[in-house]
């Protein structure tokens, strides 16, 4: 009965995509393929901006629903108008943000971080192990405060890799959430759009609220890996990383360690192949950032109150 019950739960599932609809192709049919666990429902957020993807996947998936944005919004804007769709349109209690360079090849996958979810009631992010195309293990889950407990490109399984366990921060490639985690955090920050350290700001999230992030090590996904923001300018991408890593700290580091990252900052342009450049684009994030500290401010002190309930 138990396990019925667990089978029961409704899951959406969310994919935001670009530009790489090979990828996607691929990802939507090993879902499909390689996923037992039938009580679920496909939403994907066309963000490329002219709704051509979105039409070649509804002619191939008939039963997906296809949400087009008419502008290239990023992945946090992408990611809320999926959730927003799917609660209204199937009100599931598991949602999936899923990244559309994802394969599944564990056809049990979504029966374990489902039945994982259900046996822990303060377990309100789960993320999965995840693999390279070679089979080498990337960064998934933070166990403490720096380090994970897998490091990339090794080959190895090892008993830790393999235990379901708690951890600090869950890489958004696959991200589980509990419905009653969005219920009582909301949506993710639009702040972070188009892309980068929105997953690990909803983890501070999340924490701060009193839920757990737990690591399913029993299960893999292949993960192939920033696909798109590869066929970006890597000024561009170095300066968003930057701009939205400066956000991450202000929302929900103490001060000493905003202080710690901004001097780390400050080398890692010095001592960069281009540091006069680097710098350049490093002080016009924190202008970005300083523009927009009202905000910041108003939120940090928010999230801080409930640490305090």
């Amino acid at each position: 009965m138990e396990g019925k019950f667990k089978l029961e739960r409704k899951v959406a599932i969310v994919i935001s995509t670009y530009s790489q609809s090979d990828l996607l192709k691929k990802c939507i049919s090993s879902l499909k393929k390689n996923t037992d666990y039938k009580n679920y429902r496909i939403y994907l957020v066309d963000d490329s901006g002219t709704g051509k993807i979105g039409g070649e996947i509804k002619k191939l998936f008939r039963d997906i629903k296809i949400i087009i944005n008419k502008e290239n919004l990023g992945c946090s804007k992408s990611y809320n108008a999926g959730i927003k769709e799917s609660i209204k349109d199937y009100n599931p209690e598991y949602i999936i943000i899923l990244n559309d360079d994802i394969e599944f090849v564990d056809k049990k996958w979504l029966e374990c971080v489902v039945s994982s979810g259900e046996k822990y009631e303060k377990v309100g992010i789960l993320g999965c192990r995840m693999l390279y195309p070679d089979r080498s293990l990337q960064w998934v889950a933070k166990k403490g405060k720096i380090l994970s407990f897998m490091k990339p490109g090794h080959m190895k399984e090892s008993e830790e890799i393999l235990k379901n366990q708690i951890v600090r921060d869950i890489i958004g490639a696959c991200f589980v959430i509990k419905r009653k985690v969005i219920e009582e955090i909301g949506l993710w920050d639009e702040g972070f759009s188009p892309y980068y350290g929105e997953e690990t700001d909803y983890c501070f999230r999340a924490t701060k609220k009193g839920f757990y992030l737990m690591y399913v090590g029993e299960t893999e996904v292949i993960h192939h890996g920033a696909s798109s923001t590869k066929k970006l300018l890597s000024e561009k991408v170095w300066f968003i990383k930057k701009r939205n890593a400066i956000r991450l700290e202000w929302l929900n580091y103490n001060i000493p360690d905003i202080i710690k990252y901004t001097f780390i900052h400050i080398g890692s342009s010095i001592l960069s192949k281009n540091p006069f450049k680097k710098l350049k684009l490093l002080m016009n994030a924190y202008k970005y950032n300083i523009k927009n500290y009202k905000e910041i401010k108003q939120k940090r002190i928010e999230r801080n109150s409930w640490s305090k309930i």
